[in-house]
């Protein structure tokens, strides 16, 4: 299969034009540039991955530690943000398909034994990675904090529980050529569907610049056989509830005028938002008219964030599955309707039927594409988030304590 890059060019100010060559890592003439090679640069270097591509939530990617050990295997590499976001990631050079196979279900592994941990299990074997590597052990807190010190560490070490015992993280694969024998990924999602990960593909082309340089081109790739640029993310319901078939659909091909709009919108509007609930999970970007924010319990309720073009309308609302738990949650947020209509300060539509249940809040725009509504749809879009997430997710773990716990 030929490749999904086109070939880089060096323009000198003399005009002068240099085609670049792609290096083979691990191949014959460039054994040095092997994948534990590409694991100290990718650890090292953690730039170099497009995460904003993948899921904007985990930016701020701080490397913690290399081959941390688990019961499924030792892991490449670690990373952690200052929200207490866990990165997995895993470095191959894809020689055959069935390490291509291989590879997926054992980052998926990775996973699942993570997601046994606690916080202290987790501080255990960085300890560990860290004496062997730098010959003392570390503090995750500390290897974190020394990037970002307004990181306070009860909430760093709440959040990075709580993101185990979900088992909410990032995997990454990464590769220097990932064509074909992907098509298996859906199957090992379904296998691990009690975790809520995001799942992300990078190929890394590497290309000589000249004897002492070289150049890396990262980009994200699909599910597909033929490879575009996708993720697959389990956090929300309404994509956990859709077929792999409509995914690849939906990312392959030039992106309409629309999906440009959106996928720019929803860039800038994530990108912005500075939340009161520092541990709440942010949306993923997508090219529709709406994203989804994940609100406890797991895959149990979120929060829609919406365009209407047609009735020239945006809005934000509560929705849950359907089902004894969702009933359950909105009928106790049903009686504390007051204050919660006071805290969101805005009209409020409070709504059942069928046994689905959903709290709105909407206002309407001139012309929702018209660059003079931008910044205003994207202020109210970002106040009301806050809100919805200030009212509903304490009252919510609340009622899922007090009732459906017992």
């Amino acid at each position: 299969m030929s490749s999904q890059f086109a070939t880089p060019v060096i323009i000198t100010k003399e005009e002068k034009v240099t085609v670049l060559e792609r290096l083979p890592l691990g191949g014959e003439g460039a054994k040095k540039y092997n994948e534990n090679w590409l694991q100290k640069i990718l650890f090292e270097q953690p730039s170099t991955l497009p995460i904003n591509e993948i899921d904007p939530s985990f930016q701020n990617l701080v490397p913690v530690c290399r081959e941390l050990n688990t019961p499924a295997g030792p892991i490449d590499v670690l990373y952690a943000t200052p929200e207490g976001k866990l990165v997995i990631l895993e470095a191959k050079l894809w020689r055959n398909p069935e390490a291509r196979r291989k590879v997926i279900g054992q980052i998926l592994d990775y996973a699942k034994e993570l997601g046994r941990w606690t916080y202290d299990d987790l501080q255990r074997e960085v300890a560990r990675a860290t004496r062997i590597e730098s010959g003392s052990p570390q503090d995750l807190y500390q290897i974190v904090s020394a990037q970002y010190p307004e990181t306070l560490e009860a909430q760093f070490i709440d959040a990075v529980a709580r993101n185990l015992k979900r088992g909410e993280f990032l995997l990454l694969i990464v590769g220097d050529g990932i064509h074909e024998g992907v098509a298996a990924i859906a199957d090992f999602l379904e296998n691990h569907g009690t975790m809520h990960f995001t799942f992300g593909m990078v190929e890394m082309a590497i290309y000589r610049v000249d004897e002492d340089s070289l150049m890396i081109q990262p980009r994200v790739l699909a599910q597909t056989v033929i490879v575009k640029r996708t993720v697959i993310s389990l956090e929300s319901p309404e994509i956990v509830a859709r077929e792999a078939s409509e995914i690849e659909e939906e990312e392959s091909g030039e992106l309409s005028d629309n999906q440009k709009f959106y996928k720019e919108f929803w860039t800038e509007l994530i990108g912005s938002l500075n939340l009161d609930y520092k541990t709440q999970r942010l949306p993923n970007v997508t090219k529709k008219g709406c994203i989804y924010v994940q609100m406890p319990p797991n895959n149990g309720s979120w929060l829609t964030v919406y365009f209407s073009q047609k009735d020239k309308e945006v809005g934000v609302f509560l929705t849950f599955t359907r089902g004894q738990t969702g009933d359950i949650i909105y009928k106790n947020l049903l009686e504390q309707r007051e204050q919660v209509d006071a805290e969101i300060a805005m009209p409020i539509t409070w709504q059942s039927a069928d046994g689905k249940h959903s709290v709105l809040v909407k206002t309407r725009f001139s012309d929702l594409k018209a660059p003079e509504c931008r910044e205003p749809i994207r202020n109210w879009l970002s106040d009301q988030i806050n809100r919805f997430v200030n009212a509903f997710r304490p009252r919510i773990e609340r009622i899922i304590a007090d009732t459906l716990n017992d």
